[in-house]
């Protein structure tokens, strides 16, 4: 028995069968029950089910459990026989009917802009569908068993599950699986965008034969880079009338029906941009900044990656559309312009599309001390949306809508869209 900070002892949860009522649910797509008013994080159970459970990680302030059995089971549950998430762990919402997992997600980032970014009653609309719910997933990164063949890791192991039992991706990326076959590849990447394909290998100790197919082929380097051998690894893709090009390990979403809608809900979240200025920060290859340019805005792209920034450049060029591009990182972008360093004029309109962890405090404030009027934040984690959200707020903004979207059935992730006014 061990003593918390306060010198009392703490009496550690039963390791037996406990029946518990699952009131909660996290972000990262956990349901949450109580024992002795400890959270106990529960894979697999759902908001209002009552469930046996079976704790097997037992920690100061909060234990996780095995979901043994069902026993009153949502009426938001796919399949209440059998309430094991999928064996691979990736689609931890797969024993969730599309539209629970959308009623989930909605409430996910309701709570979290609640409970992180302070908010009451923040103005969050019910999660959309996009797209199809199966096959929707249009690039996966496999690891290889021992007899060659394609997969993914069962959770706690090195056990490889074959590709084709995933529901997620798309039949092309499948088609490229079976052209594969096998390989004494490490890991293989396959995308499939429109048209294109391309196939990236991990090579492992050994030697390596390339397999032969209708798709481009790169090997990667021991540094991270890859080197073309066979066509130009480079992909295409159509989205919302928009073509875009890229290279076979550049950015770009999983989801083509999901980008769509991405870039559907950020015009919809600017309104008219005709003549304004428009910062698109963590810009990518373009996805947002060529739908902004081609309905009027004056647009500066800002993009880290140098090699996504360059595509930015070139995807414009092609459109025939004028695009600025500062292949720089955000932060130091908007430091400068804030000290007026910069050679940017201040913007009307920010759009930004950070990565998981956020843009961050630093960044933030930056942003808001010029003052845009509108700010749309295209956010792929609930969580930093909500730690960013809580900065903007305490700088002058106001929360006028937050769109989500299931770019990623079947999983936890959501993406939201969210709009902050002055």
């Amino acid at each position: 028995m061990s003593q918390d900070q306060s010198g009392r002892r703490r009496v550690p949860l039963p390791r037996d069968e406990q029946t518990v009522t699952v009131d909660g649910f996290t972000h990262g797509g956990e349901g949450v029950a109580r024992l002795e008013g400890k959270a106990v994080f529960v894979p697999g159970a759902l908001p209002g089910e009552t469930v046996t459970l079976r704790v097997v990680d037992d920690r100061k302030r909060w234990a996780r459990a095995d979901l043994v059995t069902v026993v009153e089971p949502s009426p938001d549950r796919a399949d209440a026989d059998d309430p094991q998430r999928h064996d691979c762990g990736g689609c931890d919402l797969e024993h969730v009917t599309p539209e629970g997992q959308r009623r989930l997600k909605t409430r996910v980032v309701r709570e979290q802009l609640e409970r992180l970014g302070g908010l009451t009653e923040p103005p969050v609309a019910d999660c959309l569908a996009v797209g199809p719910a199966t096959g929707y997933r249009n690039r996966a990164r496999f690891h290889v068993d021992a007899d060659g063949r394609l997969g993914f890791f069962a959770p706690g192991s090195h056990d490889v599950l074959p590709a084709d039992s995933c529901r997620a991706l798309s039949p092309e990326v499948l088609a490229v699986v079976d052209e594969i076959g096998t390989t004494s590849a490490a890991e293989v990447t396959v995308r499939a965008h429109g048209q294109t394909r391309a196939v990236v290998l991990r090579p492992g100790p050994g030697g390596l034969e390339l397999p032969e197919g209708g798709f481009d082929l790169l090997l990667e380097q021991p540094d991270g880079s890859t080197v073309a051998m066979r066509g130009e690894g480079v992909l295409t893709e159509q989205v919302a009338d928009h073509r875009y090009r890229f290279g076979a390990t550049a950015f770009f979403q999983n989801n083509t029906a999901g980008a769509d809608a991405l870039v559907r809900e950020v015009l919809r979240a600017t309104g008219p941009v005709d003549g304004a200025l428009v910062w698109d920060l963590y810009a990518g290859v373009g996805l947002l900044s060529l739908p902004l340019a081609a309905a009027g805005a004056e647009v500066v792209a800002v993009e880290g990656n140098e090699e996504a920034a360059e595509w930015a450049g070139r995807n414009a060029a092609d459109a025939g559309l004028d695009l600025r591009v500062e292949a720089t990182g955000v932060h130091p972008f908007l430091r400068a312009a804030r000290k007026g360093d910069g050679a940017a004029d201040p913007p009307d309109i920010v759009v930004l599309d950070p990565p998981r962890t956020g843009a961050g405090e630093d960044a933030v404030k930056d942003l808001v001390a010029l003052a845009p009027a509108t700010i749309v934040y295209v956010a792929c984690d609930p969580a930093s949306l909500a730690r960013d959200a809580k900065t903007l707020v305490a700088g002058g903004y106001r929360l006028t809508a937050a769109q989500p979207l299931d770019l990623f059935p079947m999983t936890h992730h959501v993406e939201t869209v969210a709009t902050f006014t002055r």
